[in-house]
């Protein structure tokens, strides 16, 4: 038999709302001659039968149950499987649009390339029956000078959001190089070391500038929205600096845009978990930051003054016990102004003490 085009992947768990609008989308795609790797991470809810069912009525889909071992496990076990000439990824609660893996295959035959990228959709189902759709924002700042490119030409594309579900991969090209998503944190961030590995080891790339996926942000399950994993985003770059070391010339010709990119994800991060663990992550990032090359930040046109600026202070070696004599002193003495500048805050050795301001007039 021939191979199919493209074998696509889905790592499925706890979906069961958005499953069969997924599936169906892949299945209404304009390229026929493709594998559909359905792949039962253990799932509690009706996805098992779900995913059966697909299995029984289409010839393409194959069905695959395994223990629980997270978003990775489930990728990997996919890839394994596949028996496609290129590899495509998509995630249980998104959906595509019809000719998105024709266009691609297109691209990537016509261009000889390792792997076809492009960009996406937002995506939001509102609960009062609404929907909206819009392109992502960073669409206007990828713009390869020229397509095909290798990522050494145009290292802007490591900048922003993985979005490894974009694109198709060649499957020779994957298994030669043995890349494989992460297989810790059940899934946090894992495609951060595949779209570093998949771009820079690529020979080349085509950037496609139609969205043609749809990444939705109202599933409230989904791994990113969680506040409680304060370790992912660290555990991450701590694995893909190991890669790094493997190919340190590759790495030294994209460092400048990867510390842009690790930059913002750790300061979204921190942004993102919960207060609690504020003050942990304000250490954890600290001892990252100040064993960056500060020549490469300041010098770099990838970072603001202002972004410059907050570099400097976290990546300061004293910066801990500077933070914490602050935070002494204002216990100590401190005279601020409420939130709602209604008030005049004084806090004397620990007490705070509110007084209202007096009206003018």
């Amino acid at each position: 038999m021939n191979k199919p085009k493209v074998s696509i992947v889905v790592p499925i768990y706890g979906v069961e709302k958005y499953l069969h609008q997924c599936v169906d989308s892949i299945l209404a795609q304009t390229l026929k001659d493709i594998e559909i790797i359905l792949v039962d991470d253990g799932s509690k809810d009706k996805c098992p039968e779900i995913v059966d069912e697909y299995a029984k009525k289409d010839p393409r889909v194959v069905a695959v149950h395994q223990p629980n071992g997270g978003y990775g496990r489930a990728v990997n076990h996919g890839i394994e499987l596949a028996t496609g000439e290129y590899i495509g990824i998509v995630e249980p609660d998104d959906f595509i649009e019809s000719d998105m893996y024709e266009t691609l295959y297109n691209d990537a035959k016509k261009h000889d390339v390792d792997v076809v990228k492009g960009i996406y959709n937002n995506y939001w189902d509102n609960e009062d029956g609404s929907t909206k759709c819009e392109i992502a924002g960073h669409d206007w700042a990828i713009r390869p000078p020229y397509n095909p490119f290798s990522v050494y030409e145009y290292a802007m594309v490591l900048q922003y959001h993985a979005s490894i579900w974009t694109a198709i991969y060649r499957t020779d090209f994957i298994r030669q190089n043995n890349i494989k998503v992460l297989e810790i944190n059940k899934g946090r961030y894992a495609d951060q070391n595949w779209r570093y590995e998949t771009l820079m080891l690529a020979n080349k790339i085509y950037w496609e500038h139609k969205p043609f996926y749809n990444y939705r942000l109202t599933n409230e399950n989904a791994s990113s929205v969680k506040k409680n994993n304060p370790d992912d985003v660290f555990d991450i770059y701590d694995e893909l600096n190991k890669f790094f070391q493997k190919y340190p010339e590759k790495y030294e010709k994209i460092k400048d845009d990867f510390y842009a990119e690790m930059y913002r994800h750790m300061m979204w991060n921190w942004g993102r978990v919960d207060n609690k663990y504020y003050f942990y992550c304000m250490k954890r990032i600290n001892s990252v930051f100040k064993k960056m090359d500060k020549n490469i930040v300041m010098n770099s046109t990838h970072f603001s003054k202002d972004e410059k600026d907050t570099f400097l202070k976290l990546a300061d070696p004293n910066f801990k016990l500077k933070f914490m004599t602050k935070q002494i002193l204002q216990n100590i003495f401190s005279i601020k102004n409420s939130s709602s500048k209604k008030h005049k805050v004084i806090r004397i050795l620990g007490i705070k003490i509110s007084i209202r301001r007096r009206k003018k007039g």
